[in-house]
C-alpha cells in the first residue's frame, strides 16, 4: 500500500510540473524538457521564513502561471543562495527572501524534477523587500506574477512591470528587484553557467 500511495503521489508531481511547464513554454516561447525519473521529494519539504508570505503572494499574483505553480505549492523545497546567507544585504533579508526550484541539474539545490542545462522555479520576497544589486553568469529570465514590485537593470531607472512580463538579464548584467506593499512573486529561468551563485554588487 506504501508503494502504490508513494507512486501515485510522484505521478501526480510529474503531470503537475508537466502542466505548469506547459504553460510556462508559452510565455516564453521555449520549451523545457525534464527527466521522466523524478527525484525524491524532500521530505518534508523546506521550509523558511519568507513562505508565510506565499499564500498572500499568491492572492495577488495574477496570469495564466497562478494555477499550475500554486499546484506545485505543497511539493515546494524553499532554500537561500549560500552568498547571502554568509553575509545578508541588511537584517531583515533573509527573513523575507527565498526561492524554491522546480526543475533544475541533479547537483543543484531540491528540485521537483531533472532539467538538463536548465534551472527553474521561483522567487518570493516579502512586502518592502530590497533584493539589492547582483549579478551571476547565467543569462536569466524572469516572468512576473504580482503587479507592484519594481525591477532595476544596468544603469536604472526602477520600472513597475505587470504580471505576465518577461525580463531579461544577459550574463554578468547587475539588476536588482524590490517589493512594494504586498509580497513579489517572480517564475525565474536561468541558462548557461548553473553552478555558479549570484553575488551582491557591494559598493
Amino acid at each position: 500500500m506504501a508503494g502504490s500511495i508513494a507512486h501515485s503521489d510522484r505521478a501526480a508531481r510529474l503531470r503537475a510540473v508537466r502542466a505548469f511547464l506547459d504553460v510556462l513554454a508559452g510565455a516564453l516561447d521555449f520549451a523545457v524538457s525534464i527527466e521522466p525519473n523524478l527525484p525524491a521529494p524532500a521530505s518534508p519539504p523546506e521550509q523558511i521564513p519568507v513562505c508565510r508570505w506565499w499564500e498572500q503572494a499568491l492572492g495577488a499574483a495574477r496570469g495564466p502561471l497562478v494555477a499550475p505553480l500554486a499546484a506545485l505549492g505543497a511539493w515546494l523545497s524553499w532554500t537561500q543562495n549560500p552568498n547571502y546567507r554568509r553575509r545578508p544585504p541588511h537584517p531583515a533579508f533573509l527573513d523575507n527572501y527565498g526561492y524554491a526550484v522546480i526543475a533544475g541539474p541533479e547537483d543543484g539545490p531540491p528540485a521537483l524534477a531533472r532539467a538538463p542545462g536548465v534551472a527553474l522555479g521561483v522567487l518570493l520576497l516579502g512586502p518592502h523587500t530590497h533584493y539589492p544589486l547582483h549579478a551571476h553568469p547565467a543569462a536569466e529570465v524572469y516572468v512576473t506574477l504580482t503587479p507592484d514590485g519594481e525591477w532595476w537593470r544596468d544603469e536604472g531607472p526602477w520600472r513597475r512591470e505587470p504580471p505576465g512580463t518577461a525580463i531579461h538579464h544577459a550574463p554578468g548584467v547587475v539588476h536588482a528587484t524590490r517589493a512594494g506593499d504586498a509580497p513579489l512573486l517572480a517564475v525565474y529561468v536561468w541558462r548557461g553557467d548553473l553552478a555558479t551563485h549570484a553575488r551582491l554588487e557591494r559598493s
